[in-house]
């Protein structure tokens, strides 16, 4: 629910300081090639870590999100510094995205064997909106749950 507000806030804030450095006078080809290739990164973000599942490209791609962000606002502020200002909540957020992107990294490890994470495994059980995810499979879930409950007991 928070998402669609701040989204809807973050690109108002952006669209708001990228039209004053189209506006100025002394804005550079180059400040808008940058911003271009950085905006550009921000559309493919979501579908590569939601539809893709790939959650290391994604934080690869938020990496380059944060630091092209930050090679940017340097030059909008010798421009014009409130549209500066005004990227300021969306490094904020771009930088709590990257943490929350490094924890699905951390949380859902690739299998070195096939290239898919546990994420990935999930969705394929239920393609097509049709639950394959069968009592064997749950059972087997079942079995991995009580080895490692045994082992955190130190049974």
């Amino acid at each position: 629910f928070v998402f669609g507000p701040v989204w809807t806030l973050l690109y108002s804030l952006m669209g708001v300081s990228v039209s004053r450095i189209v506006k100025s006078a002394t804005a550079s080809s180059m400040v808008l090639k940058l911003w271009y290739f950085h905006y550009a990164l921000n559309l493919i973000w979501a579908p590569i870590f939601f539809g893709y599942q790939k959650f290391r490209l994604g934080f690869v791609i938020s990496m380059l999100l944060v630091v092209s962000l930050g090679s940017i606002m340097p030059l909008y502020h010798a421009i014009d510094p409130i549209a500066a200002y005004l990227q300021v909540p969306y490094l904020c957020w771009l930088i709590f995205a990257t943490v929350l992107n490094y924890q699905f990294c951390k949380l859902n490890p690739m299998d070195e064997s096939d290239g898919k994470n546990e994420a990935m495994r999930q969705a394929e059980l239920c393609k097509d909106g049709k639950a394959v995810y069968n009592d064997v499979m749950l059972q087997n879930d079942l079995r991995g749950l009580q080895k490692d409950a045994a082992r955190y007991a130190g049974l």
